[in-house]
């Protein structure tokens, strides 16, 4: 029955990781798209279209860091040992630090463009 848990673990943390990917990859085609059609609007509205598109991009990437932090704490759940729960601790801490200071540029981001005007949303 162990075995199973472990079997079953793993491959539930496999396919939390593969939903962070497909989170990455989507947000990343959006975000190219909209970063194309923008080359054809006015010069005058590029600037608060674009932050409007990182901060998009942003939010999507702290939500897939979150899944991938997820996958990580469910291997490790498995039957860690010391080695690999000093990997976590390590992953963990870089990975939280990453998201802080993402979530504090769409923060300032949002302070500095609070709205786009809704004739000019992508």
């Amino acid at each position: 029955m162990e075995e199973f848990f472990k079997l079953a673990t793993s491959y539930l943390a496999s396919c939390v990781e593969a939903g962070a990917a497909l989170i990455i990859a989507f947000a990343a085609l959006q975000a190219f798209l909209h970063a194309a059609l923008l080359f054809f609007r006015k010069p005058s509205t590029q600037e608060a279209q674009t932050e409007h598109i990182r901060l998009r991009l942003g939010r999507w990437l702290a939500l897939a860091l979150e899944f991938e932090l997820g996958a990580d704490i469910l291997r490790t759940a498995i039957a860690p040992t010391w080695s690999e729960i000093g990997q976590l601790a390590a992953i963990a801490t870089i990975r939280t630090l990453l998201n802080y200071f993402l979530q504090q540029e769409i923060d300032r981001a949002s302070q500095r463009y609070p709205r786009i005007p809704e004739q000019t949303q992508l």
